[in-house]
């Protein structure tokens, strides 16, 4: 696995991503933990083992996806009207188009501006929140067209949480690696300079939507260290494999495609395009992106996960730094481990 620490480190010198941490697991054995860089510029705050980093997007198929997952063996049908559980969403939006980007809510919308700052991280606040997100005016026809929204995952939230209640307490049961609703500060990775809050942001959920309602959605909000998501991912891919029941099984969220990319709350491999994977990842492989820097995929077949932390707008929010970075190091994975995109 050198040659994926040097694929780090290569990153970390060019100076734009301040940490990284990676986690590879084969066949239920860590085949490399690595992390390195700093947590916080300044005051100077080194990455170490087990750092904690804030996960952004990933939490959606490891918090919205598993609850999710989770109602489906209860009975819950991904064919379902959502209205039938949130009255006033359009009668047209089935369970599996919020989880597969086709609902047609756009993609994202400041609600947070929408409600007073006193409410922010507040019950009301978070109501105020979630209500907004249902109202808010379709992009396209329902199941016609490919959005990534994390308005239709807010919507999700409300289906999830008129059927079983607070989202953190449905989610604590399913998870069998340490996560955390945010954190004290000096504890995670340090995010943006963030200039609506005024501040650094440390231990604070990057996005501002789901700071507003507390730090707890299906969108963001979770923290966790590389490992952790590792391990959580892997329960996961066990139990589509029929080999634990301790976590709901994914597979047929992975089987529930939409007009793009995603499955079920997850995402898939991109061919002849870009792919934050790179060129060698197996093409049933599963994962997802965090805005923050973070990322999982899964290799189904090869029973392979890598979990990817960084800061990377810390303290300044520039893509294309990372961008470049996600295929580098997944394709130094794939080279050392020998895999490829045989159908």
């Amino acid at each position: 696995m050198q040659a994926v620490v040097d694929e780090i480190q290569a990153v970390l010198a060019e100076g734009s991503i301040p940490s990284a941490s990676i986690c590879v697991r084969v066949r239920g054995r860590t085949e490399l933990l690595h992390t390195a860089g700093l947590a916080r510029i300044e005051p100077r705050r080194e990455a170490t083992t087990g750092q904690v980093y804030d996960l952004a997007s990933v939490t959606k198929p490891l918090a919205g996806a598993t609850v999710a997952a989770a109602w489906l063996a209860r009975g819950l049908r991904l064919d379902e009207r959502v209205d039938r559980y949130v009255p006033g969403v359009d009668p047209r939006i089935t369970v599996a188009m919020l989880l597969t980007h086709a609902s047609g809510y756009p993609p994202w919308a400041p609600l947070y501006e929408r409600i007073d700052r006193a409410r922010w991280g507040t019950p009301e606040g978070r109501a105020e929140i979630l209500e907004l997100a249902q109202r808010t005016p379709l992009a396209h026809v329902p199941g016609e067209a490919h959005a990534y929204s994390d308005l239709g995952f807010l919507v999700l939230l409300s289906l999830l949480e008129a059927l079983g209640g607070p989202l953190e307490a449905q989610l604590a049961p399913l998870l069998v690696a340490p996560m955390s609703w945010g954190t004290p500060a000096g504890v995670a990775a340090a995010t943006e300079d963030c200039p609506v809050r005024g501040r650094v942001i440390d231990g604070e959920v990057h996005d501002l939507n789901a700071f507003a309602m507390g730090g707890v959605s299906t969108h963001a909000g979770l923290f966790a260290s590389s490992e952790a998501v590792a391990l959580q991912a892997e329960a996961l891919l066990a139990a589509s494999r029929g080999e634990r029941d301790d976590v709901p099984d994914p597979s047929p969220l992975w089987a529930c495609r939409g007009p793009g990319s995603h499955r079920g709350g997850w995402d898939g491999v991109t061919v002849g395009a870009y792919t934050s994977t790179g060129s060698s990842w197996p093409v049933d492989g599963v994962g997802h992106l965090g805005y923050t820097g973070t990322s999982v995929w899964i290799a189904p077949r090869e029973q392979v996960v890598v979990a990817l932390s960084t800061n990377r707008v810390h303290p300044v929010d520039d893509k294309a730094p990372i961008r470049a970075a996600r295929p580098r190091i997944h394709d130094a994975v794939a080279r050392t481990l020998g895999l490829g995109r045989t159908p």
